[in-house]
């Protein structure tokens, strides 16, 4: 025993209309989904690269921590860390590009994280593994202060440099 379903007339425009209906509701997202692409994100579509020299070993990886003032450094309570696959380091060079940061004031505080485990280690109060920060070569014994490695990041495109240094 079989069922037929038949559609009376009137049915059947209200069944196209909302179909159509449906359909512009579609182009219409997809449409909004474009400008949000084309005129939202790009905002948020800065680019840093860090050029970081003096790598001495290939083992480990580059820790990046992103800090925001003095006071998130001196609290070392970075804003966002990185960690970077040493895998394109040529002559103890490797660039890195960051590109979810958005416009603003930062200080990046590196680590030769030779033995991966995510921190600096020392013998004797003294670094063993290398260590660097954007834009300043250290020469002190004591931690830096932020303003002396901040920088601005507003352009499209920044670049910055960090020495990795050695004890």
């Amino acid at each position: 025993m079989g069922y037929s379903l038949e559609c009376p007339q009137g049915l059947s425009k209200v069944l196209g209309w909302v179909f159509e209906t449906l359909l512009k509701i579609k182009h219409m997202k997809l449409s909004i989904s474009i400008l949000l692409i084309l005129f939202v994100f790009p905002a948020f579509s800065q680019i840093l690269t860090v050029e970081i020299s003096g790598i001495k070993t290939d083992k480990g990886s580059i820790q990046l921590s992103v800090y925001l003032d003095n006071k998130t450094f001196v609290d070392e309570t970075p804003f966002r860390i990185y960690n970077f696959n040493k895998g394109e380091m040529v002559d103890g060079k490797l660039t890195v590009i960051i590109s979810d940061l958005e416009p603003g004031t930062y200080g990046i505080a590196m680590i030769d994280d030779k033995n991966e485990n995510g921190k600096m280690d020392f013998r004797l109060f003294i670094p063993i593994e290398g260590f660097g920060f954007s834009n300043y070569y250290f020469k002190g014994s004591r931690k830096p202060d932020f303003s002396n490695f901040a920088f601005p990041f507003s352009d499209n495109n920044t670049t910055i440099s960090i020495v990795v240094q050695h004890f």
